[in-house]
């Protein structure tokens, strides 16, 4: 089972993607990994920046699903904009091209946990672009007045949705929950 996990900055996607990982037979290619590496040859959020992201993300889930890979990533989604609501569609009809299931995972934090987990060790390790936490908190608040992380109803076209609140939840048990998810829908 391939999973894409969802939700605002500091959620927690990255941090969960690592604990599932250790639980389930998958790769987990956080997002911050494909922005830093073509941030490294385009340094400005400009859009052939993020068209080359999108095209490097694409061919990974491709390829992963191609080959019967379990993949784990992460991604933000504004559920304001069309388009990134369409990216759901799209990878969800990439992997099941391939006869690959895909569960996407929605978390939802607070505003108040997102702030502080936006500080923590593990995120400024793996996310060098987090390590200027003015701006990183700034970008927190200021898309908390703009966008929208969270769905308030499913996409109708997702097969496989599973929203947490996760504001109250270690990344362990967050992790436990999506274990226990893909289970249950393994064996239907």
């Amino acid at each position: 089972m391939n999973i894409i996990i969802i939700g605002a900055q500091a959620s927690g996607k990255m941090t969960i993607g690592q604990e599932l990982e250790k639980l389930i037979q998958a790769t987990l290619i956080h997002n911050h990994e494909t922005i830093d590496f073509v941030l490294k040859f385009i340094p400005d959020f400009t859009s052939d920046m993020v068209e080359l992201n999108s095209r490097i993300c694409f061919d990974i889930y491709d390829v992963f699903a191609k080959y019967g890979r379990d993949l784990i990533t992460t991604a933000l989604v504004d559920f304001n904009d069309s388009n990134q609501v369409g990216f759901l569609e799209i990878v969800q009809n990439l992997f099941h091209q391939h006869k690959r299931e895909v569960l996407f995972v929605e978390l939802d934090a607070s505003l108040e946990e997102r702030l502080r987990r936006n500080k923590t060790e593990n995120r400024l390790k793996h996310k060098p672009l987090k390590r200027h936490i003015d701006i990183s908190e700034s970008e927190i608040l200021d898309t908390s007045e703009r966008c929208r992380y969270t769905t308030d109803e499913i996409p109708s076209f997702i097969q496989h949705y599973y929203k947490i609140n996760n504001t109250h939840l270690s990344a362990e048990e967050v992790a436990e929950l999506i274990f226990e998810k893909i289970t249950e829908l393994e064996k239907n």
